[in-house]
């Protein structure tokens, strides 16, 4: 992530509580996680579905904690939040 980016980590929480509150299930997590991460490494550009699914995948067989997913989640959701006040019109993923 951009080092210019300042994530408090209290706003990384409400962020990440917001995601675990809509109780989505697992693999739908590991699914969000993948297309946060690939819309960064390919630039703010939509990911092919492919992709995403390639990557969520990985993810998937990490077996990361429910909690930690809603963590990384809301923090590339403020990320992205945050990049979009600093330049104009980048792409936005779906909520």
């Amino acid at each position: 992530m951009n080092s210019n980016i300042n994530l408090p980590k209290d706003e990384i929480s409400v962020a990440a509580y917001y995601v675990w509150q809509q109780n989505k299930d697992y693999s739908t997590l590991c699914w969000e996680l993948a297309e946060r991460q690939m819309f960064l490494e390919q630039g703010f550009a939509i990911p092919s579905q492919t992709i995403i699914s390639k990557r969520a995948e990985k993810i998937f067989d990490i077996r990361p904690p429910y909690d930690v997913l809603c963590w990384l989640i809301g923090e590339l959701n403020l990320f992205i939040d945050k990049m979009n006040t600093q330049k104009t019109q980048i792409t936005q993923l779906p909520k």
